[in-house]
């Protein structure tokens, strides 16, 4: 044993000379998992850590550096011959009865102690050496489980890119068809939040025979005074297909491009020897890749889902009564050999939106 070793063990003896030492199980290493587990069971069933032998019960030093094994173990009092708390190495008798099972490297032993008994600078060295390991833990654990559902979810997002590029197709349509309408539904998403609002001048100090309808936000200049209504006419689903730019193939590429690095290994048997040799730096940003794409993949559905529901009986009704007073655009509703249809017309021109297959393929299962 080192020198350092030596002192601390010679601390510990000179604190118990006058009494009798009680019998512990050496740890030189740190104990297995089912060692721990099993003795905090013991711990919690029996309610009474000064009895289990495998454990340190004389007197320890508050300056003893340790390692939590087990964080916070609740024992119940009543279960206590005398009903009173247990007892703590580091300090005294009938002290406490939530603690942590924690191993001492240089002392070479186990114990069961109060949160609060060691000195400050030891507790805040053990908490942040307990967090490493918790968060190191709880990723391998993920990757052990996340990482052979890469290939499988490669698999799927391949499968996906003709139902993104078509739902694409889909949304350039309505942006390049109907360039006034995507413009004008796109202004009344962000400042109505989807509600088809017109608003009228109803009565203009500067023009008192003016009665104008037009987007909200034309006012009056300098002292003329404005007095406006609004109209609405109903709201609109969709949004997504009245934002600026929607790109569901660039998202899908996106998610793979990111699984991809992470098979990079090879088989998925090799990624899973990979966990072992990864540093902390790498094995933390692998689940945050991983769990990104988990993220991804459920708003990708989302949208396209929402895309989807631009295509209704009930937002053609709302768009024919207030484009028929904004842009003149009358507006229909049609089903096309089981797919929705909407048809712009204004004048002699005329403009259909099909919404296509591709939104009968979102129900797809996501592997986990």
């Amino acid at each position: 044993m080192a020198n350092g070793d030596d002192a601390v063990s010679s601390t510990v003896k000179r604190k118990t000379i006058d009494k009798p030492q009680l019998p512990w199980r050496p740890f030189k290493d740190r104990p297995a998992g089912i060692w721990i587990d099993e003795t905090a069971q013991r711990i919690k069933e029996t309610a009474e850590p000064e009895r289990i032998e495998s454990l340190f019960r004389n007197q320890i030093p508050k300056d003893a550096k340790f390692r939590t094994l087990k964080h916070l173990i609740t024992i119940d009092g009543k279960k206590r011959p005398k009903g009173d708390n247990a007892p703590c190495p580091m300090c005294t008798p009938n002290r406490f009865l939530t603690g942590s099972l924690v191993w001492f490297p240089d002392l070479q032993f186990c114990a069961f102690i109060g949160n609060c008994c060691a000195n400050d600078d030891v507790l805040a060295e053990a908490e942040k050496e307990r967090k490493w390991r918790e968060r190191r833990d709880d990723e391998e654990t993920y990757l052990l489980a996340s990482l052979p559902l890469v290939g499988p979810k490669l698999t799927l997002l391949e499968s996906l890119k003709p139902v993104a590029l078509e739902a694409v197709r889909s949304y350039r349509k309505i942006r390049t068809g109907v360039p006034l309408v995507h413009d004008q539904l796109r202004k009344i998403k962000q400042e109505y939040g989807g509600q088809l609002t017109l608003t009228q001048i109803i009565r203009d100090e500067a023009n008192q025979n003016d009665d104008y309808f037009g987007p909200a936000g034309f006012k009056g200049r300098g002292k003329d005074a404005v007095e406006t209504r609004d109209h609405t006419f109903g709201s609109f689903t969709g949004h997504i297909a009245v934002i600026k730019d929607y790109d569901p193939l660039k998202e899908l590429e996106t998610m793979h491009r990111k699984l991809l690095a992470i098979a990079a290994h090879g088989s998925e048997d090799e990624a899973l020897n990979s966990i072992v040799k990864m540093t902390e730096n790498e094995r933390h940003i692998a689940v945050v890749i991983l769990k990104d794409v988990d993220e991804t993949i459920n708003k990708f559905r989302a949208r396209l889902m929402d895309l989807a529901s631009f295509y209704t009986r009930e937002n053609a009704a709302n768009f024919n009564a207030f484009f028929t007073s904004e842009l003149y655009y009358k507006v229909e509703f049609d089903n096309i050999r089981g797919q929705p249809r909407l048809t712009f017309k204004r004048g002699s021109s005329t403009y259909e939106l099909h919404r296509g297959s591709w939104a009968n393929k979102l129900d797809f299962s996501w592997p986990t």
